[in-house]
């Protein structure tokens, strides 16, 4: 699984994040699970199964979500993580995945002079967009025009 999750950061999906979920009396399937990864592990203890009744008890199931919580598949594994369901989980996150490019801030999938007239009128009228937000600083302002113009001249 850890391969999987690095192949998907590979093909530019940053935002996906697998979570193992194993009950305390399987440490075999801990370790294993998660070794050699940054996979994070949420431990359900034993007999409660909390979190597994929340995905309706599935054993054994890749449930994915999208940012809100809401299921968009689930698909059930009989001996580790084959082809068919590297595929089926790969297509649910194409067809659902939205990844915005950097300073694109009307959304045209190109950054250019367009969006620095925005980002400006935003810094002037105190909007806040997280495209907009080059820094991550929490605010819209001159900084981000700066770094906005730099994306573009390179």
């Amino acid at each position: 699984m850890s391969n999987f999750q690095q192949d998907l950061r590979d093909e530019g999906y940053e935002n996906v994040v697998i979570i193992a979920v194993g009950q305390t009396v399987a440490s075999n399937f801990n370790n294993n699970f998660c070794s050699s990864s940054d996979l994070p592990l949420v431990m359900d203890a034993y007999p409660n199964y909390a979190i597994r009744e929340a995905f309706n008890g599935g054993h054994k199931s890749i449930v994915i979500l999208d940012y809100n919580q809401v299921e968009l598949g689930r698909y059930t594994l009989n001996s580790g993580l084959n082809t068919a369901a590297r595929n089926y989980i790969t297509n649910i996150i194409e067809e659902n995945y939205e990844q915005s490019i950097l300073g694109d801030i009307n959304a045209d999938e190109v950054v250019n002079i367009q969006d620095i007239i925005l980002m400006i009128n935003m810094i002037l009228s105190q909007d806040v967009d997280d495209n907009a937000d080059i820094n991550a600083d929490g605010n819209v302002d001159i900084l981000d025009v700066v770094l906005l113009v730099n994306i573009i001249l390179q």
